[in-house]
């Protein structure tokens, strides 16, 4: 099956076309003019839609096997980017969209095929592509999900080809729910009575495919891989979660980290304020990587950044939701230094920062959002080891509108 190379070239050359197709670049703008741009851009968003109803968005069932689904999401974004030393502060503002459609059909009562398409199909992290005819666009729609599941027992299941990763998370920290996972995922659910239960998971998935064998290693080729294990155990509002992803570099200069086991621990409580719902969670990572080191004696140990922690905050009032999360996040604290990571923000590892958001449904499958995403970095000093990578922003905020509808 086809693999993403998740080379740290990969990941340069992405960005790279990343920042291509990102819209304009321009000299820095001030803060109060982001704000209300987007802020005009929402009410005249909301105001749209509360004009016009909103259509029905059921799941369309084409038979009493075959169902048919998909979402778009329409987006527009500005960021505003403080650099260190003699670097010019410039910033962006871009308008991005996301289509996804897919299908699953029930060949038997165990038995499920399923295959999902999305735009920007080629980008490692973000299925989000600019809008633009020319010049800062591309258009690209392809394979997002291809894989066969079958259910066993009262709890198992087990998957085969492209899928999303079997890994429960509150946020995208540790792993992108964008990318999807080439290889194979089980795991069984127990019941232990009480009304708790325990979930254990795990996924194998194929990073890099070396390709044909060399003598070096008597014909027999290891290929780039991660393996991921967990457990999560649920009692009435509480969730608690320990895992695991042991990444396997082959020949150790294929992957950002290299060879390195990281870890995660995740604790939720779901409860109530009269009738206002809260979700409140934390999660710990860290890892065993200590691969990179800085080039400058007087900055950080980026060494030393093997750990980090996300704190979240959810409720919602009718329609109206709302969502705080706060990040600590070390270099090495996330698996191949934040190349899998929520892309979020301007960057996915090596930062401390904020995620505001405020929501509203309207029903049948249409939201909306306003978010704005705070970022420091923790280190900006030139790395190491990292193939020409450097850390060259202090400050990044980003405001993001976002309007979805899925059937």
């Amino acid at each position: 099956m086809g693999c993403t190379h998740f080379t740290v070239t990969k990941f340069q050359e992405e960005e790279l076309m990343r920042e291509r197709r990102s819209g304009r670049t321009r000299g820095t703008t001030s803060r109060g003019v982001a704000v209300a741009t987007m802020v005009s851009f929402l009410f005249v968003v909301l105001g749209g839609m509360l004009i016009v109803p909103a259509p029905a968005t059921a799941g369309v069932a084409i038979s009493d096997k075959l169902s048919v689904f998909g979402d778009v999401r329409i987006r527009y974004e500005q960021d505003r980017e403080d650099r260190t030393g003699t670097a010019i502060d410039r910033d962006r503002d871009r308008a991005r969209f996301r289509a996804r459609f897919g299908f699953k059909h029930k060949t038997t009562d165990k038995i499920t095929v399923g295959m999902r398409f999305a735009t920007e199909a080629d980008s490692l992290q973000s299925p989000h592509q600019t809008m633009g005819i020319s010049g800062q666009a591309s258009d690209d729609f392809g394979i997002d999900r291809a894989y066969i599941e079958t259910k066993w027992g009262k709890g198992g299941f087990l998957w085969l080809g492209k899928h999303g990763i079997s890994f429960w998370e509150q946020n995208e920290q540790f792993w992108d729910g964008d990318i999807q996972p080439e290889g194979v995922g089980a795991g069984y659910k127990f019941g232990l009575g009480d009304g708790a239960s325990l979930l254990v998971q795990s996924t194998y998935t194929y990073i890099n495919d070396e390709g044909w064998a060399t003598n070096r290693n008597n014909g027999i080729n290891e290929d780039d891989t991660g393996l991921s294990v967990q457990a999560v155990l649920t009692k009435g509002g509480g969730t608690a979660a320990i895992g695991t992803l042991m990444v396997n570099d082959d020949d150790g200069h294929d992957l950002a980290g290299g060879s390195a086991d990281y870890y995660i621990g995740s604790v939720q409580y779901k409860t109530k304020a009269g009738d206002l719902p809260i979700k409140l969670g934390v999660d710990y990572l860290w890892s065993d990587n200590l691969w990179y080191t800085s080039s400058s004696t007087s900055g950080p140990c980026v060494t030393c950044e093997d750990d980090g922690y996300v704190l979240n905050a959810s409720t919602k009032k009718g329609n109206v939701s709302f969502q705080f999360k706060h990040y600590d996040i070390g270099l090495n604290s996330v698996p191949l230094q934040g190349a899998v990571s929520q892309d979020n923000f301007r960057f996915s590892s090596n930062f401390e920062g904020q995620r505001y958001q405020v929501g509203y449904n309207f029903g049948n499958g249409v939201k909306a959002d306003f978010r704005i995403y705070d970022q420091d970095q923790k280190y900006t000093g030139t790395l190491t080891n990292t193939g020409g990578h450097v850390q060259s922003s202090e400050d990044n905020v980003r405001y993001q509108v976002n309007l979805n509808a899925k059937f």
